[in-house]
């Protein structure tokens, strides 16, 4: 396991089982469009698309976010450079500060959090769902009017 260091903390200290469950225990809705699930992950498959929304916990950097991933099976691969085309658009329709995105992971978002809190878990799990459904509906508005 890779452990990155944040202070006097580790991710491997971070409890993310414990985070994951809560999140799928507060988001029943989430299992219906599963494509992947990892320690640091939760993909929402858009399979019209070939596209994953990557929902991650980053406890060392101490942030969660939302951008689009990787996944083989579903054909989501090349998603960032197929996107690059709608980019601009699909930012336009999110409204994203600068400060709300991580540099290199393509159309992303992310919120500055303290993920070893565990009061603060609730408020992750929700605010993962909410943007990445703001995601969903971006693509789906812009890439909806894209189709023939």
């Amino acid at each position: 396991m890779n452990e990155f260091d944040f202070g006097d903390r580790r991710a491997s200290e971070f409890r993310q089982r414990g985070f994951w469950a809560l999140f799928a225990e507060r988001h029943p809705e989430e299992r219906a469009t599963l494509a992947r699930r990892g320690p640091w992950f939760w993909q929402r498959g858009m399979p019209d698309f070939a596209l994953v929304l990557s929902m991650y916990v980053a406890p060392a950097q101490n942030h969660v976010g939302v951008f689009f991933g990787r996944n083989e099976k579903l054909g989501a691969t090349e998603s960032w450079s197929r996107l690059r085309p709608f980019q601009p658009v699909i930012e336009t329709r999110l409204k994203l500060k600068p400060e709300q995105s991580c540099e290199g992971l393509g159309i992303n978002s992310m919120w500055r959090v303290n993920c070893y809190a565990e009061d603060n878990w609730p408020a992750m799990a929700d605010w993962l769902v909410t943007e990445c459904s703001r995601f969903e509906e971006a693509v789906l508005a812009v890439l909806g009017e894209a189709r023939p």
